[in-house]
């Protein structure tokens, strides 16, 4: 059985009712919804399941075309064949161009051949299917990439995790020894109140300052849990929690390489947008390491190291512009610096893919990234992000 749906659309019951029988015989195997209503017909598309439409270019008060390009908006696996009646619309190869340019398979006229039709639709089915499926691979593809170069990122990140547990780690070791040292005083105190006294001053200090450290390794590691996690979910996200998540990711090569790092949301942003949050994340990220990178080619260890996130926007699209003021990015590099594996980095530094990555996910959120070089009117170089603050993926 050939899976897919045909809608066939007309303000005419007649030619509704013939529909039906010639598509009974013709298209035995397949699925058909015959309707005058076009809000059903857009109800259908909703569904978002493969379907060819058979609409009359002319629909009362409205046109065809209207409807289709109501229907086209909310799915993408759709396709049309428009009839008519009338012998002026089949003989304009204008508007002839028109409909194949919103993407219309074939304009017929009524009275309709339905053997003719009927391959039509089969083949065009047989295709529709074929092209729904071939995505859904690359969209399968697409993610494994996105999720592979999350893991790449994790990778090139484990000496500085190492280095995050272990500064709480250090003093919360030292803790448990003053600890251990105040025990051995309140054995040796004289009353209750010595006690007390040492108790107060040593042991509940290092109790407090241990409990922080293991606090600070959580959220760490989860984190880096909730990072490298493969997660495919559409959420309200609060800019707060992303930009906390984003500085838990980088806080160690940022204070290793001294680099002062601020954020900045204006008051005009909406304080939460819907978006992958994991993978918005990941975008920010790989822009802010690729920025630090970028730092240690400066020689002037004197130098004052800036890397700034400014974001602002309105209340349908947002933007985020990640600044530094290292280097100017060589002009051979920006011409190619979103393209997959290509990098000027060492092996150990990065993949080539990160950048490309962060600009496909971006585009499957109806976003995009671009770069402005450092130039003699411009002081940082700037990865610019602009996003809706509705998920449009």
């Amino acid at each position: 059985m050939l899976k897919g749906t045909y809608c066939v659309l007309d303000d005419e019951q007649d030619f509704l009712t013939v529909a039906s029988g010639a598509f009974k015989k013709f298209l035995p195997d397949m699925q058909g919804v015959f309707t005058t209503d076009p809000e059903e017909a857009i109800n259908l598309a909703r569904k978002d399941n493969p379907v060819i439409f058979i609409i009359d270019i002319v629909l009362g008060g409205k046109t065809g075309m209207e409807i289709y390009q109501r229907i086209s908006a909310v799915s993408k696996k759709v396709r049309v064949i428009f009839v008519t009646g009338d012998e002026n619309f089949v003989n304009d190869e204008n508007i002839k161009n028109q409909i194949l340019l919103e993407g219309s398979i074939d304009l017929m006229e009524k009275p309709v051949k339905w053997h003719e039709l009927a391959i039509k639709v089969k083949n065009n089915m047989q295709l529709l299917l074929y092209q729904c499926n071939l995505e859904d691979i690359i969209a399968e593809r697409t993610q494994q990439l996105i999720h592979a170069d999350r893991l790449a990122t994790v990778g090139t990140m484990v000496s500085s995790i190492i280095h995050e547990i272990n500064s709480p780690l250090t003093f919360i070791k030292t803790n448990q020894e003053m600890c251990k040292y105040a025990f051995g005083n309140i054995k040796k105190a004289g009353t209750y109140e010595e006690a007390l006294s040492i108790f107060e001053r040593l042991i509940v200090p290092s109790v407090d300052e241990s409990i922080k450290g293991v606090e600070r390794i959580e959220d760490l590691l989860n984190s880096f849990r909730r990072f490298y996690k493969r997660e495919d979910i559409v959420s309200e996200v609060d800019f707060s929690e992303l930009f906390a998540e984003v500085k838990n990711l980088t806080s160690y090569n940022i204070r290793r390489s001294n680099i002062n790092f601020v954020i900045e949301i204006a008051k005009n942003v909406p304080k939460k947008i819907i978006c992958k949050k994991q993978e918005l994340i990941q975008v920010i990220t790989n822009v802010v390491n690729n920025a630090v990178d970028a730092f240690e080619e400066i020689a002037d260890t004197s130098a004052k190291k800036e890397l700034k996130i400014v974001v602002s926007g309105s209340s349908s699209m947002v933007n985020i512009v990640v600044s530094n003021n290292g280097p100017e990015i060589p002009k051979y590099v920006v011409e190619r610096i979103f393209e997959p594996f290509f990098t000027t980095k060492t092996a150990e530094k990065g993949t080539g893919l990160g950048l490309a990555i962060s600009k496909q996910i971006l585009k499957f959120m109806g976003g995009t990234m671009y770069v402005e070089n450092k130039s003699k009117n411009n002081p940082t170089v700037d990865f610019i992000i602009t996003i809706p603050t509705t998920y449009n993926g």
